[in-house]
């Protein structure tokens, strides 16, 4: 018997294959929402917002909120850096070998250092924390910065614009009303272990991210293991149709520099977001809010 392979064959393959890959993407996001969320964090214009005209598509399609987190460096003049990609202070030896990275034994040069800048970046589950003791921590460093450099420029008589001192008093203002208050503080591979150290399910959650290894021999400092997270999933948040006006009515024209937006120069709203079984996002409500929240 032979079978004749038509194009109507062809046709219904295909149409097979897309219901099929559809039904798979429903139930995985059936799956994610079922029960009660892993975590809900509400988030203002300061952690997530509509990137200009970047977010909405040209036939008025989807639209995303772009989310803004941040590390907390050991390094106290990064406190000047919005860092999405950043080096923390936990993310030192012991925590990379934990997440599976070869850290032993260190490399005796810089030019061997590169076998291990090489190693594949490592999935890992990333805590983040909203308005909690590692914010608490960059504004503490951001008002010593100003202090710091508020008495220098009084020594030196240079307190005007564009000098060190109207600089970190800028970036401490901003600190203050407009940066976001969303960190990573943490990454491993059990979920189980992470909840229980962070048991707060509304201001940690726990999200899917990439890891990477590096070695600095340093300029001046101890040479050291350090690693940096290199993103983190689902980080643009698709905005349900029945929220979409309420975020709309809130957009303006795209900033200067879209990816680091002032939230002071947004009007003010709070995007409730939920974490499912998967650690993917999604939006429960949208509410107007007050305004340098």
């Amino acid at each position: 018997m032979t079978l004749n392979w038509t194009r109507g064959h062809t046709l219904a393959a295909g149409l097979a294959l897309i219901a099929l890959t559809n039904a798979i993407a429903l139930g995985g996001v059936a799956w994610n929402r079922g029960g009660e969320p892993e975590s809900v964090l509400k988030l203002t214009q300061r952690e997530v917002w509509v990137p200009g005209g970047y977010g909405l598509d040209r036939e008025e399609g989807g639209l995303q909120l772009s989310a803004s987190w941040r590390v907390l460096s050991a390094d106290m003049d990064a406190t000047y850096y919005w860092n999405f990609q950043g080096e923390p202070e936990w993310l030192n030896e012991a925590k990379l070998a934990s997440l599976g990275f070869d850290v032993s034994p260190p490399p005796a040069t810089r030019r061997a250092s590169w076998r291990y800048d090489r190693q594949l970046p490592r999935e890992a589950l990333i805590v983040l924390e909203l308005d909690g003791p590692a914010y608490q921590m960059a504004l503490e460093r951001a008002r010593a910065r100003a202090a710091k450099e508020a008495a220098k420029g009084t020594a030196t008589g240079k307190t005007g614009p564009g000098t060190p001192a109207e600089q970190a008093a800028t970036f401490l203002r901003n600190e203050e009303t407009s940066n976001s208050r969303l960190f990573a503080v943490d990454a491993g591979r059990d979920a189980n272990r992470l909840r229980a150290q962070y048991p707060d399910r509304a201001r940690y959650a726990i999200v899917q991210g990439n890891v990477r290894v590096s070695y600095h021999f340093g300029r001046g400092k101890e040479a050291r293991w350090t690693g940096y997270i290199a993103g983190i999933q689902n980080g643009q948040i698709n905005v349900p149709l029945e929220f979409r006006d309420a975020i709309l009515s809130t957009r303006r024209s795209p900033p200067a520099a879209p990816r680091f937006p002032a939230a002071a120069d947004r009007p003010a709203f709070e995007v409730t977001v939920a974490f499912g079984k998967r650690f993917e996002p999604w939006i429960v409500a949208v509410t107007a809010a007050a305004a340098g929240r």
